[in-house]
């Protein structure tokens, strides 16, 4: 299990220069010329990239090892963010996150070597562990970010791409696990493809307007915006600490079918347009999503082995819908307004739980 250790830690490094990036994102949209329909275009950007990468870069891991392949998307996400900082024009922008948004692509080879490093019978709880890690970097890096914008705008892309470059030496001493894995498609795995790219898509919508939301509407500086992700960051956390209390108690659909319910609901709170419910909200829709997302793919650790190529398509469903998520969500802010945007993530978070309690609550 050191193994494992040694690669959540990486995670959490890689996520907190991720989160880094989330307050300053919209100022560097403005003295770009961009807004929200231009911010929700680069953040299906860079799931457009993951989505065309994640099943070759999974097929890679599965022949040539899943470690070099983790170790060369954080240096690709490393790339993406010194362009970022360097980015004079909305286009160099958008080459940015493409960039960054290829290297997210191994986010599939990933989630197999944690299911590499672990025993069958702890897959699913390493699945919880890692999506701690990532909610360990989600409360410190939109915290940093918001201080680092503070004292000069693009600080936090120059920091990011330090993080990234340290989580990826960490990665590289962890043995190579490599070896050809004999894939093929199951039903249960195109369901459970239905059921994230319907969650990536909903909770999108609120990930790629949120802080422009704070920051248009709340007029919320970038320190007030780290603050709002902070406090999403620590949903994140308590919401793995929950699935990890839910395992064995309740089947895993029956698990995510809960948290898509959560989830709705706090999309919902944030429609009301109040800053407390907008605090309230977040917390409720992070963790309701990390919940859900958590026993989805804990069932792919059971149903689908450990190869890349599965998680790797998994990957794509989620980042098709990521792709489509907040490029929806910067149109109908602009033409309708923002309680449309949340109240839509709601209803589309809804329509997962009959999927979930009819279709997965019976797989483990």
């Amino acid at each position: 299990m050191r193994g494992l250790a040694v690669l959540l830690v990486a995670v959490a490094i890689h996520m907190i220069g991720f989160g880094m990036v989330i307050p300053v994102m919209p100022f560097l949209l403005r003295e770009l010329g961009g807004d929200a329909a231009v911010q929700g275009f680069l953040v299906s950007l860079f799931s457009l990239f993951q989505l065309l990468s994640a099943p070759l870069w999974g097929a890679l891991a599965d022949r040539l090892g899943k470690t070099r392949i983790v170790a060369s998307g954080l240096l690709l996400s490393a790339l993406g963010n010194a362009v970022a900082y360097f980015s004079n024009s909305l286009f160099s922008l958008a080459v940015a996150r493409a960039v960054a948004g290829l290297g997210g692509g191994t986010i599939g080879a990933l989630q197999a070597l944690v299911a590499d490093l672990s025993p069958p019978e702890r897959r699913a709880s390493s699945m919880a562990l890692f999506g701690m890690a990532f909610g360990a970097g989600f409360v410190l890096g939109p915290v940093l970010g918001g201080v680092a914008g503070n004292i000069a705008p693009r600080l936090p892309f120059l920091l990011a791409t330090a993080m990234s470059v340290a989580a990826a030496a960490v990665v590289t001493r962890i043995p190579v696990v490599r070896g050809r894995v004999q894939w093929t498609f199951k039903l249960e795995l195109g369901l459970l493809s239905v059921a994230v790219l319907l969650l990536n898509f909903s909770f999108s919508m609120f990930e790629g307007l949120v802080s422009y939301y704070g920051a248009d509407v709340f007029r919320m500086t970038p320190s007030q915006i780290g603050v709002l992700m902070f406090v999403v960051g620590v949903a994140a956390m308590a919401g793995q600490m929950a699935v990890r209390r839910l395992e064995g108690r309740l089947a895993s659909g029956t698990a995510a079918a809960v948290g898509v319910a959560i989830t709705s609901f706090g999309l919902a709170l944030l429609a009301a347009g109040e800053l407390p419910l907008l605090y309230l909200g977040a917390a409720l829709a992070s963790v309701g999503q990390l919940i859900a997302a958590s026993n989805l793919f804990a069932i792919a650790s059971s149903i689908g082995g450990a190869g890349g190529t599965s998680f790797g398509i998994l990957q794509s469903a989620g980042s098709l819908g990521r792709l489509v998520g907040p490029a929806a969500a910067g149109l109908i802010y602009t033409h309708l307004g923002p309680p449309y945007v949340f109240l839509t993530s709601a209803i589309v978070a809804l329509s997962i739980v009959p999927i979930a309690l009819r279709y997965l609550a019976s797989l483990q």
